[in-house]
């Protein structure tokens, strides 16, 4: 039952992309679905074309970071790693779905093939083929050629106009979707619910998603590569559980309008937001530049990391380098009548990345024994290198039952 719930959201996917298979099988036909080899690869083509379909559509709607998903996918960072490996698949499959059609519509030479993959007279097909060609652009665009994250993320866009351009493929070609109506209302409904996701958050996001409005109060630096950013908010205040994070844009000269992820570092209690920020590239580095007063819009919060979500109040958490920030949260709401007993493990490489310890001593002072800071200096002899090195500790790994303990310290 444990196993069934942890993977629900995968099991509704692969219940939603492979239904219309039923339905396809169901669908009357002129001839057998597989009675010869020509056939048999039609028949191939036309569930790979319709499941990779369906998939897309899906992949659209677990872009769309709607908080509902969340409770199924383990919080938004699992619904977006569900979605990098549909999207894979779905490019699969639908890169396939021509190729296996060529045994009927290339005549069995070369020249037909290159004709029913070249763009042509007939728009209904032009538009699969043309549909296919940019999704292959912006597969490549992305796995390969790696852009800067503001022009991936403009570029990214195009996957709707793709979508569309499939979907009205889909929908127009003479298939069993145009003559069998449940197959046909099925593939429409999910793939405007696809088309309306994406108009929702890529098209229409900055009318419709809710955004709250801050302004940044202040800019410190911890270290020489590390930033904390505090904000106020302008008017309504967000709630959030600590060891969330959001979604951070500022309006500054100085930095892009993109938004970006940070995990929260403030109490739930705390009237401002603050979070920090390590400089890892072009973006990150802008940050120390910002000034008091500049505006800042913030959508969230996102995930379910936090250790009130954990079975046992008996916890140990693991930290390594700037994966801290959601325990610095976490540490500032833990109260002593709350009954909770945890031991953090801080992994840093060096002491300088170690810039919360002064608060996280403090908080563990005031906690009278129940919350316990344990340093790990990774990049020194000593004991400290039997423990796992920090940029190795993922962040699903971070909060354990205490009975993990006896393993951890002498594994």
């Amino acid at each position: 039952m444990k196993a069934i719930q942890k993977n629900s959201g995968w099991i509704i996917i692969l219940l939603l992309s492979f239904f219309p298979a039923f339905l396809w099988w169901q669908a009357p036909s002129f001839a057998p679905r597989f009675g010869d080899f020509t056939g048999a690869m039609t028949s191939i083509g036309q569930l790979l074309g319709l499941i990779g379909a369906v998939m897309f559509a899906l992949n659209l709607i677990l872009s769309a970071r709607f908080h509902f998903l969340e409770k199924y996918f383990g919080g938004l960072d699992g619904v977006y790693a569900k979605h990098n490996v549909l999207g894979q698949v779905a490019f699969i499959f639908l890169l396939f779905h021509p190729l296996f059609l060529l045994a009927r519509y290339s005549a069995g030479s070369f020249a037909g093939a290159a004709s029913f993959l070249s763009i042509g007279s007939y728009w209904p097909r032009n538009l699969g083929t043309l549909s296919l060609a940019l999704m292959l652009v912006l597969i490549v665009l992305t796995l390969y050629l790696r852009p800067k994250y503001n022009i991936w993320k403009w570029t990214h866009k195009f996957l709707g106009f793709a979508f569309f351009m499939a979907s009205m493929h889909v929908w127009l070609i003479p298939s069993d979707v145009s003559r069998y109506m449940p197959l046909r209302w099925y593939v429409l409904g999910i793939s405007v619910i696809g088309l309306l996701a994406f108009a929702y958050r890529t098209l229409f996001g900055w009318l419709l998603v809710k955004k709250f409005k801050y302004t940044v109060l202040g800019v410190r630096a911890l270290s020489d590569s590390i930033t904390e950013i505090t904000m106020r908010p302008v008017s309504e205040r967000m709630i959030f559980t600590p060891g969330q994070f959001i979604f951070v844009s500022f309006s500054g000269k100085t930095i892009g309008g993109e938004s970006h992820p940070f995990s929260i570092t403030s109490g739930p209690d705390d009237q401002n937001i603050s979070i920090i920020a390590k400089s890892l590239g072009d973006y990150t580095a802008k940050l120390s530049a910002l000034l008091p007063g500049t505006p800042a819009k913030i959508e969230g919060p996102f995930g379910n990391f936090s250790y009130k979500n954990a079975k046992n109040k008996d916890q140990i958490w693991i930290a390594g380098g700037i994966g801290v920030t959601p325990f610095i949260s976490m540490a500032k709401s833990l109260k002593i009548e709350d009954g909770y007993n945890i031991d953090l493990y801080y992994c840093v490489k060096n002491e300088s990345e170690a810039v919360y310890l002064d608060l996280l001593k403090n908080i563990s002072a005031s906690l009278n024994g129940k919350f316990k800071v344990r340093q790990s200096v990774t990049g020194s002899r000593g004991d400290g290198n039997r423990h796992r090195p920090a940029d190795n500790i993922r962040r699903e790994d971070v909060v354990l039952d205490r009975k993990a303990r006896h393993a951890f310290e002498h594994g």
